[in-house]
């Protein structure tokens, strides 16, 4: 793992806060071309960002962004180098991503999948690069 990066600047947090999704472009195995470019649902947790993917652990973008842990989001109007891996499982940060997904997209049809078993299994922490 790479300890070099340093954390998201405040003003970048507040985009990602303000943002209602990001465009997730993990890299294919050449490192200069992407995977796929994907609109994912985010959330800021204690000054980091997380997202999950959709069909859990087999969301394409995930094994992509897992695979090459690195690749490049886009997130209103802003694009930034980004460094990826699984997030940390324990209950108490999976209860804290599921409580900012609920107070962050309230309403939305979609909050219940992404707060179930299987994407709450495929949270990504997303980093500076």
């Amino acid at each position: 793992m790479d300890t070099t990066t340093t954390p998201w600047t405040n003003e970048q947090l507040d985009l990602f806060l303000n943002g209602h999704t990001l465009t997730m472009k993990p890299y294919n195995s050449d490192m200069t071309t992407f995977e796929e470019e994907s609109s994912v649902w985010e959330v800021v947790v204690d000054g980091n960002v997380y997202s999950r993917g959709w069909n859990g652990q087999q969301t394409k973008w995930y094994m992509a962004a897992v695979a090459q842990s690195a690749g490049e989001i886009s997130v209103s109007d802003h694009n930034f180098a980004a460094r990826f891996e699984p997030a940390e499982q324990s209950a108490d940060l999976d209860a804290k991503i599921t409580a900012a997904y609920k107070a962050k997209y309230d309403g939305q049809r979609s909050l219940p999948r992404m707060i179930s078993e299987n994407p709450t299994a495929a949270t990504l922490h997303v980093m500076p690069r």
